[in-house]
């Protein structure tokens, strides 16, 4: 390296640079850093997969440049193919299925063309006309999880940004990706203190949809050096779990893939309105039987507490956790009765073609506390302490008021399989096809779990009780328990405390 380096006739300033570089990858900043992570197994192959190489596009003593193409495409020639799930996702999550309806229909003609041709024209039909602001929020909240998915050596990754030398700063660089998409994962789920990745010209609401050039090694050189000025992230373990994530497709929206749920589509149309009639119409008794036949499925396990066992005066308080909005249908279906359920925000849709009797909350805990009261004198009431759904294996802190109604309580552990498409989203507009989403997976599944009784009197507190219960299903389900809250989740995923206005009631 030293006698090219002597013959070059490159200027001092880039021979000082190419001698940082070899002592950065002989003091193991990078370079080692992969060691012992170059080959990994799958969980579905057990083939080990070598690792893509991560380059460094620039570095000096306190900042490094990396080139993270190959790790979150998960291959060192990206291609149409490897292309299209991510700006899928964009396409359809941030505009409109007929908007990656259109990419679709155009993937044949993007095999033919060449890289750099075919990234712009993917940007051009995911990006053009598209809100800035909408772009952002699915690059914070709906492509971490694909990626998360996607690239193997996540870990690696993770190595990367985050054990490096405390006085050296790490940048990814994407030359395929524009900033948008990639920004919110490798900085807050990987660690890196930069990201950069190409630009979509936008104006000051909507993007352009012109993908720009690709950073030259001129721009490369001054990212390094304004790196230097950034501010080192915090010390933090990486990657972070993935708790938190948003949009509608529960798949790998691969071209096959989504060629098949296009086709599928009106089929889950026709499917959902036929199992919403199935639970609005038809009497309590035939609702199970006539679900399974058209491929709903609930499986219950345990024995439900009957109400002379309970010391509640009226009916019984069943506490579970939240998986969508039909939990509280999937217990009443596994009871075989009707129950009260309460909720703090719910779209008219889901209120109008609900089976069951609904109660909107105020989040006034003392009023809050006595409609409560009301309904579980007159009946069994299903109560969701998290107070917002939660997709990944991980409860949230439950509110403590539910272990002030009653003497105990009745846990239930819920859980759901969606193969095609999420039953909840944040999108204040969307949501309020929550239940109708559900019910469009080709075999949507339920699992309901009836638990021991849990006594609420005693010398705990109601947070300790409500401690308890959230252990009691997170033991059941296999689950984390963690304290975060309904507010992290909006504040993460919309940027606002998900609070909607919702009518008056008595």
């Amino acid at each position: 390296m030293e006698t090219s380096m002597a013959t070059s006739t490159t200027s001092n300033r880039f021979a000082h640079r190419m001698l940082s570089l070899h002592r950065l990858i002989k003091n193991n900043v990078v370079a080692s850093l992969l060691g012992g992570h170059r080959q990994t197994t799958p969980a579905t192959t057990g083939t080990p997969v070598p690792l893509p190489a991560t380059r460094l596009l620039g570095n000096s003593k306190t900042a490094a440049v990396v080139d993270v193409d190959a790790l979150l495409l998960n291959s060192s020639m990206p291609s149409a193919a490897t292309l299209f799930p991510p700006f899928f996702l964009v396409a359809v999550e941030a505009g409109s299925f007929v908007r990656g309806f259109l990419l679709l229909a155009l993937y044949p003609f993007l095999r033919v063309l060449k890289h750099g041709t075919c990234l712009k024209a993917m940007a051009m039909v995911c990006f053009c006309g598209l809100r800035r602001n909408e772009a952002a929020r699915i690059g914070r909240a709906v492509l971490p999880k694909y990626f998360f998915k996607e690239a193997a050596h996540v870990e690696a990754l993770a190595k990367v940004a985050g054990e490096s030398p405390k006085e050296v700063k790490v940048a990814a660089v994407s030359r395929t990706f524009p900033t948008v998409m990639v920004e919110a994962f490798l900085k807050e789920y990987v660690g890196f203190d930069a990201v950069v990745g190409r630009e979509v010209k936008a104006g000051y609401r909507y993007f352009a949809g012109v993908m720009e050039d690709e950073k030259t090694d001129t721009t490369m050189e001054s990212l390094v050096d304004g790196l230097k000025q950034t501010e080192m992230k915090n010390t933090c373990h990486y990657p972070k779990p993935m708790i938190f994530h948003d949009g509608r497709l529960a798949f790998t929206p691969t071209p096959a893939a989504a060629l098949a749920m296009y086709i599928y589509f009106p089929f889950a149309i026709v499917l959902a309105i036929v199992r919403i009639a199935i639970y609005t119409i038809l009497p309590r008794l035939m609702t199970g039987v006539a679900a399974a036949l058209a491929g709903v499925r609930v499986r219950v396990t345990g024995a439900p507490t009957s109400a002379v066992d309970g010391a509640t005066a009226g009916g019984r308080l069943y506490v579970c956790n939240h998986r969508t909005l039909l939990d509280a249908i999937a217990i009443s279906s596994a009871l075989g009765k009707s129950v009260f359920a309460v909720t703090y925000s719910l779209g008219r849709l889901s209120e109008l073609i609900s089976p069951i009797p609904l109660l909107r909350l105020t989040r006034g805990r003392e009023e809050d506390r006595r409609r409560m009261a009301l309904l579980l004198a007159r009946g069994d009431v299903v109560v969701s302490p998290e107070g917002t759904t939660c997709r990944e294996p991980y409860l949230l802190r439950f509110s403590p008021l539910f272990a002030e109604l009653a003497d105990e309580v009745s846990p239930v552990a819920v859980d759901e399989r969606s193969t095609m498409f999420y039953g909840t989203s944040t999108s204040p507009i969307d949501k309020c096809f929550d239940s109708v989403y559900f019910l469009m997976n080709p075999r949507p599944e339920y699992s309901v779990h009836f638990l021991k009784p849990v006594p609420t009197g005693g010398q705990n507190s109601s947070i300790e009780v409500a401690n308890q219960v959230q252990r009691v299903l997170a033991d059941a389900l296999g689950f984390t328990p963690t304290a975060l809250t309904r507010k992290d989740k909006y504040m993460l995923l919309a940027g606002n405390e998900g609070t909607v206005a919702t009518k008056k009631s008595n």
